[in-house]
């Protein structure tokens, strides 16, 4: 089957992941570029048997610059194969900077096709948009489409497959007279006729031109010595103004014309919906209310919403152990499939509703536009730890996961800004401490909904949340003030519109975070699950043509808790905990599954599932381990410590040294456990339990 690429290419937030979706379904992979980590998404779309590669690009305002998914773009269309493609994907609702972006992609050379999204915004605000115009004087196909309901898209599709929708046409816009008379004459004497090799010209003089914004030795280096010595006696010293700026002043002056040709508004626009909403959700104080009630709501429906489905899957997995049960013998290899595997992953499978619960939550702020809000909204309180909004979003994200958020600190110009980010991101709450503060929080705190509505377990899950907002501000401005002293950045940035989120697309989102969340955690929990099953049943003898194992307490894992235990118990923990706290180190949700390995291989046949068995547990001395005051100290430490090699490793790999994952490892450790140390010791001094 033959394969072609085309490349998604387009501005932050004009629907392009939402096209990649209806283009691709299901058939996606998200990976890596090569050598950086940027999140690269492909998918295939299949037609005519003819497989097309989709690869969407990270969104960008335009080529170059220092952030690294500028680069990224800029570099991958500038490698591609001569035969690849790209889909400018166009908000019709801000063509003036998006064709800014669109002419640059033209003056590369690149075989186009133009896809305007927001057709239904465009109706509702009765703007007239003239098809055939903007395709005359911009020299390319241009297709409307509703992203969101699919409506266009099988036109899209039949496009595609179409190689005359994607066209090529000459630099559009001209430069100022003087250097547009020179750029004619320099073509003319080295004969350049192509639009590839007069972008490597452009570049060239404004390498000559020391352009501070756009100056790469690389294009110059391309052409003959005797060439360059041609250009550098004819630029240097001359007056030109080949600069970057001034290419988006040409750029700019070209749009207005096309625009205003092919663009009619209406004669007044009544005030809008998203106004009146702006009002509120930006007021200094109106807009927190409703933002901490956002986040409330959030933590409430990760218990209230997520019941059923946990139950049913309890219930499926107890379905599987039986059936195994019934048709393996009793034995070594029953233990091994039923307590280490079934019963170590599936204790972590059985959370999948709570997590996706949170990335729909977190889809539908991003697609609804409320994400850029709150982000504009925290500027003035983050300004007061020496971060700017920039920071919210990544600090944000890190609800999510902290790799993302880190990897999401690459929008951040300003150094010191960005590695305080970096610094502080995991400390905020993440989808991988969700199993293990639902397993505390659902066994310490067992009281009955406040006013039947409110759950307690939620109100404890969202203070977690705050808790780990609040400490990472502080911490920030540790960093602020010590380490990274360099002036904050300046936080400018595009409102966009108000949404009805795509169901489509918030379905294909979730999919593929919970489908990533159990391919690259399941794997790690799989493998700990089966470890920690051996090391809790060894050693053990063969005796009477059967395998005889040791009790929990005298196995190669109760050893080690043994050993471990003095140290942890000032803590409130007991060695069981311990154990966990040590394999949770390569995953957070680790915890949840060491925890049912080692209560489900002490077969206590009255316990119903593993918080009922936590609940009973009891300490030498007859008194229960698991009590609210040692909940709550193993809710801070898990919120305070670094127990994510992902996070460590995304940290050296963006910071460039070990330094700081190392700091950032320490810092965070030290802080976990003196935060327990003190609220148990302090809780057991006020008589706490």
């Amino acid at each position: 089957m033959t394969e072609k690429r085309i490349y998604l290419v387009g501005n932050p937030n004009c629907g392009k992941s939402t096209l990649f979706n209806q283009l691709t379904g299901l058939k996606q992979k998200t990976g890596n570029f090569s050598g950086v980590t940027v999140e690269k998404r492909e998918g295939i779309f299949r037609t005519n048997g003819l497989d097309y590669t989709i690869t969407d690009l990270p969104g960008t305002y335009g080529l170059g610059g220092v952030a690294e998914d500028k680069k990224i773009a800029y570099e991958v269309l500038l490698s591609r194969k001569p035969d690849e493609q790209v889909i400018y994907v166009l908000d019709a609702l801000n063509l003036e900077r998006g064709l800014q972006f669109l002419l640059q992609i033209i003056d590369m050379g690149i075989p186009t096709l133009v896809v305007l999204t927001m057709k239904d915004v465009l109706e509702k605000k009765r703007i007239q948009l003239d098809l055939e115009k903007l395709k005359k004087q911009i020299g390319l196909q241009f297709l409307l489409v509703n992203a969101k309901s699919g409506e266009g898209v099988e036109t899209l599709k039949e496009s595609i497959t179409n190689p005359n929708q994607f066209q090529n046409c000459t630099r559009l816009w001209t430069w100022g007279t003087k250097e547009e008379s020179f750029l004619k004459s320099a073509k003319q004497k080295l004969g350049i006729d192509s639009n590839e090799a007069e972008f490597f010209l452009s570049q060239s003089l404004k390498y000559l031109n020391e352009d501070p914004h756009f100056s790469e030795e690389r294009y110059y280096l391309k052409f003959p010595e005797e060439t360059k010595n041609w250009l550098r006696s004819q630029v240097i010293g001359k007056g030109f103004f080949f600069y970057y700026q001034e290419e988006m002043i040409h750029r700019s002056i070209f749009i207005k014309k096309v625009l205003a040709e092919a663009v009619t508004y209406p004669k007044s626009i009544p005030g809008s919906l998203d106004e009146k909403l702006d009002k509120v959700l930006l007021h200094p104080i109106l807009g927190f209310i409703c933002f901490f009630l956002l986040m409330g709501l959030l933590f409430q429906s990760l218990f209230s919403f997520a019941e059923l489905p946990m139950d049913l899957i309890e219930l499926g997995i107890g379905q599987i152990q039986s059936f195994t049960e019934s048709f393996v013998s009793e034995g070594l290899l029953r233990s091994l499939l039923i307590e280490g595997i079934i019963g170590g992953v599936g204790s972590v499978v059985v959370f999948v509703p709570q997590i996706a619960l949170l990335f729909l939550f977190i889809g539908i702020l991003e697609e609804s536009g409320y994400l850029a809000r709150a982000s504009f909204l925290m500027d003035r309180v983050m300004g007061k730890f020496g971060l700017s909004g920039k920071s919210f979003i990544p600090l944000l994200s890190s609800a999510a996961c902290a790799v993302p958020a880190i990897l999401g600190t690459r929008t951040i110009e300003n150094k010191s800004d960005r590695f305080t980010t970096i610094m502080v991101s995991p400390l905020v709450m993440c989808s991988a401490r969700y199993p293990v503060y639902i397993l505390i929080v659902g066994t310490v705190f067992s009281f009955p909904p406040v006013f039947g509505i409110f759950n307690i377990q939620g109100f404890v899950l969202f203070s977690m949340f705050f808790l780990g907002m609040i400490v990472s501000f502080g911490f920030a401005y540790l960093f602020r003030k010590t380490v990274f002293k360099e002036d904050s950045s300046y936080f400018v940035m595009e409102l966009p519109r108000y949404n009805l989120p795509s169901l489509k697309s918030l379905f294909h989102t979730v999919y593929g975070k919970v489908k990533s969340f159990l391919s690259t955690a399941g794997q790690i929990i799989l493998y700990i699950s089966v470890l920690l099953w051996f090391l809790s049943h060894f050693p053990a003898e063969y005796k009477n043509n059967q395998w005889e194992t040791s009790p929990i307490e005298t196995s190669y894992i109760g050893t080690i808790g043994k050993v471990m235990e003095p140290a942890i118990e000032p803590l409130g923990f007991d060695w069981k905990i311990g154990i966990s706290i040590l394999t949770s180190f390569a995953a957070r949700e680790v915890m949840v599954s060491t925890l049912a390995v080692l209560y489900g291989s002490e077969e206590n046949e009255e316990s119903e599932n593993l918080r009922s068995t936590l609940r009973t547990e009891k300490r030498a001395d007859g008194s229960l381990v698991w009590t609210p005051l040692s909940g709550l100290s193993l809710l801070v430490f898990f919120a305070f410590a670094s127990q994510c090699m992902s996070t460590l490793a995304v940290t050296k790999k963006e910071t460039g040294t070990i330094f700081w994952p190392a700091v950032q490892f320490l810092y965070m450790t030290v802080l976990a456990i003196a935060s327990s140390f003190l609220i148990f010791q302090l809780g057991k001094i006020l008589g706490f339990s």
